[in-house]
């Protein structure tokens, strides 16, 4: 499985070295999802559903709606895994490298998966749409049990739709690196379009289509119904930072929100241990007063056990491996998650539950003047996440030159997240030192471009992300998008948290992380995120009728 990283510009306060950013990936860094064999399942061969449109229930129905109750369920193993490729097949489409170019430039195949036509009826069915964001599409068929939940009630068609440059929809092969100008998140859009327009031709259906999307995910569907509401009839936007952009006038963007609400995660008021805040400040300042000696940096390599290659002799080295250190807890804090989970660690191995809490026990007990046992504590804290597999033997070696085709075959596999941050959707993160836990750093526009340049040799475009989405304003033109926000994901303070309309509605989840009301159902689950869900499928509802009354006026005009 894939994982998601947290998508942002590296500055000397955020930045791992290579080898523990790899491991960071934005849920989104796709290649490392295994290829699975594909089993197509057929109507005729499903024993457990009904098969015929006439024993299709009826959905379209009003808010006071009966609660329905599935007959088809999908458990998981004692891991947390699901099967759920066998409900599934795999498909391609052909699509422009250039949506916007009259001859296309070229051809490449977009992957998709379609799944659960058991449960579709083209006279009163919908189409649930996930589109996919950084990652191999198979992360989200894995885990948005959301639509899996509800795909039966609502006779919805399942698509998983992969974005270009991850997974298998990747162009040019081994020459991908030269063609990048054919990613951005536009392109994107008009590839889920085409592929949306083109499935309602060979289904012969005149029926809703609802978007679903997370994180970067969330912000494409509501960019979607944005840029084309003729295709997409509505939209659960989950943990989706869309206001996380500079220059936008009704919404100035909060670049230190991010590790502001990740500081809130290690606090007592959110249930960590109240020594976690003040021994990790306590460390970040012990790191900093054994880093100006030959002697204290030969006791934070042991303490921190670090790779003989770290770098420990700068002032700037030393600042960099406070960031790195600290910097597992802003994954954590995005994986803050009720029950333990595989999402983010590459389904490698499920993290605890609530696994900032457990993080921060190690952090618990008051070490006094002890230096080593402080610095201890916190490599085992942050060792929770970058050493989740138990098979770490060191720490935050240095990036190595020569490892350049390793890099490049990881790129390949769709490391491209950082490309289209420079190219277009510029987030800056920043930190004051004084309402996070983190050294203070601000965000640096100037530093961000020349980052961009050297990984990506392009300059940041820090306006282009409002000037080609509206930012705010656009929101508020807009209809028919929810908002779901959980207040233990860090992505929630650049989310929309207040209702725009009466149709662009803000969902808050308290004691959520991210996107946890796309997952499946849990027993852990908080009372908040169950409610979640249940309005978010009212709102389904609603955009479900409004089509099917629209049709039958359509029709009765004819």
């Amino acid at each position: 499985m894939a994982s998601e990283s947290t998508p942002m510009l590296p500055t000397a306060a955020t930045q791992a070295p290579a080898s523990s950013r790899r491991r960071r990936q934005l849920l989104l860094g796709a290649g490392l999802v295994a290829i699975v064999t594909v089993l197509v399942i057929s109507l005729a061969g499903s024993g457990s559903v009904s098969d015929g449109v006439d024993k299709i229930h009826s959905i379209v129905t009003g808010d006071d709606a009966p609660a329905f109750t599935p007959t088809v369920t999908f458990p998981a193993d004692d891991n947390g895994r699901r099967d759920l490729l066998k409900y599934c097949e795999e498909k391609t489409i052909t699509q422009y490298l250039n949506q916007f170019e009259v001859n296309g430039g070229g051809s490449f195949e977009q992957r998709y998966f379609v799944c659960g036509q058991q449960f579709f009826n083209a006279e009163n069915g919908t189409i649930f749409f996930y589109n996919g964001n950084e990652a191999d599409v198979l992360l989200y068929l894995n885990n948005t049990g959301l639509m899996w939940e509800n795909a039966e009630e609502f006779n919805a068609l399942l698509v998983f739709a992969e974005h270009r440059y991850f997974g298998k929809s990747v162009p040019f092969g081994d020459k991908v690196l030269d063609h990048l100008q054919y990613l951005s998140s536009a392109q994107a859009l008009a590839d889920f379009a085409v592929l949306i327009n083109t499935l309602k031709d060979e289904l012969q259906a005149d029926v809703p289509v609802i978007g679903f999307g997370g994180s970067y995910g969330g912000m494409l569907g509501t960019w979607l119904r944005l840029k084309y509401p003729q295709v997409v009839d509505g939209v659960i936007a989950g943990s989706a930072p869309v206001l996380h952009f500079v220059n936008d006038p009704d919404h100035p963007v909060d670049s230190e929100a991010y590790m502001r609400i990740v500081t809130f995660d290690m606090s007592e008021e959110a249930g960590s241990s109240p020594n976690c805040i003040p021994n990790v400040r306590k460390a970040s300042e012990t790191i900093t007063k054994l880093g100006k000696t030959e002697e204290g940096r030969k006791t934070i390599a042991s303490a921190l056990r670090l790779c003989d290659s770290a770098p420990l002799d700068t002032e700037d080295d030393i600042v960099n491996i406070i960031g790195a250190a600290l910097g597992a807890y802003g994954t954590l804090a995005m994986g803050n998650y009720p029950y333990p989970t595989a999402y983010m660690t590459s389904g490698e191995v499920n993290l605890p539950a609530y696994p900032v809490r457990a993080a921060c026990e190690h952090l618990a007990p008051d070490f006094g003047n002890d230096d080593a046992a402080l610095l201890n504590a916190l490599r085992e804290s942050y060792g929770l996440f970058y050493n989740a597999t138990g098979k770490e033997t060191c720490y935050f070696a240095a990036a190595d030159p020569s490892d350049s085709n390793q890099t490049l075959a990881e790129d390949i596999k769709g490391n491209f997240w950082g490309y289209i941050e420079c190219s277009e959707l510029y987030m800056p993160m920043g930190t004051d030192g004084v309402h996070d836990v983190f050294p203070a750093q601000p965000a640096n526009a100037t530093q961000d471009s020349a980052n961009c340049e050297a990984a990506w040799g392009v300059p940041l475009r820090p306006n282009w992300a409002v000037t080609q989405y509206g930012g705010l304003k656009a929101i508020r033109a807009s209809s028919n998008i929810v908002f779901s926000n959980g207040n233990y994901d860090p992505w929630s303070g650049t989310g929309v948290l207040e209702d725009v309309s009466d149709s662009v509605v803000y969902l808050p989840i308290e004691g959520g992380a991210h996107h946890l009301d796309l997952f499946f159902s849990h027993p852990m689950d908080p009372p908040s995120v169950t409610k979640a869900r249940e309005t978010e499928k009212k709102h389904i509802r609603k955009w479900i009728k409004e089509f099917y009354a629209d049709k039958a006026k359509r029709t009765a005009s004819q």
